[in-house]
């Protein structure tokens, strides 16, 4: 269990003890913060903290890629060179594998970040699904031996979401879910043009796992970062 996870179960188990072991009889009758109550009532990530973790949002996340996959084709790279690889693909979406794990980035037509993830059959997430433009740079650092780009076809997803891009209406339907893991740790993003992005932490296993629940509309970006897959359940 890693050292961050150790604080947040301490955290949900004895937030009243600490409390006042921390800050003295003076401030038992202080009332938790915004933070705090956000966290413990629904796993959501407020304040400084997520506004590390977020940054800033490339608004290519928010373009919309034609995913007909017409000139789409799986390109695999047995070698990879120690300095890592660029690689040019054509307009579609692609699930995106290597091994045993490196970090695969992906630049706009000007250089910029759209997004990174550990992706690996070792380590991290087993895969990275998101839309590529033509116009993008993929890049996979030297890490991996083999890496690969496969096109995948578009379907309303039910049950799970795993590591990469997803959008509401289109990859999973508008409701209200929870969401969770079994296990392992990762974050849960939700994007929305104009809007101030929501993250929720997601922590599994028998010991202080986390389940939130969340309001997905259309045309909103879900996020799956560090979590090879997020389990989504609707609620009726």
């Amino acid at each position: 269990m890693s050292m961050r996870l150790k604080q947040r179960t301490l955290l949900l188990i004895g937030y009243g003890i600490g409390l006042s072991l921390l800050v003295g009889c003076n401030a038992m009758n202080a009332a938790p913060t915004e933070k705090l109550i956000a966290y413990e009532e629904n796993f959501e990530i407020k304040g400084q903290e997520k506004e590390q973790m977020i940054g800033t949002v490339s608004s290519a996340i928010y373009k919309q890629v034609d995913r007909g996959n017409e000139n789409a084709e799986q390109i695999s790279i047995p070698v990879v060179p120690k300095e890592g690889v660029d690689v040019q693909l054509a307009t579609g979406r692609y699930v995106m594998t290597g091994d045993p794990v490196g970090n695969i980035f992906v630049y706009d037509e000007e250089g910029r970040l759209i997004l990174t993830e550990i992706v690996g059959s070792y380590a991290g997430a087993g895969s990275l699904t998101i839309d590529v433009d033509a116009s993008y740079t993929v890049r996979a650092d030297g890490g991996y031996d083999t890496v690969s780009f496969t096109p995948i076809s578009t379907s309303i997803q039910t049950e799970s979401l795993s590591t990469g891009l997803w959008v509401v209406g289109t990859d999973i339907e508008a409701g209200t879910y929870t969401v969770s893991i079994d296990s392992g740790y990762g974050y849960l993003h939700v994007l929305e043009e104009g809007e101030e992005p929501l993250v929720y932490e997601m922590i599994g296993g028998s010991v202080a796992k986390s389940e939130s629940r969340i309001d997905l509309h259309d045309g909103q970006i879900v996020r799956v970062k560090n979590a090879s897959f997020i389990t989504f359940k609707k609620v009726d």
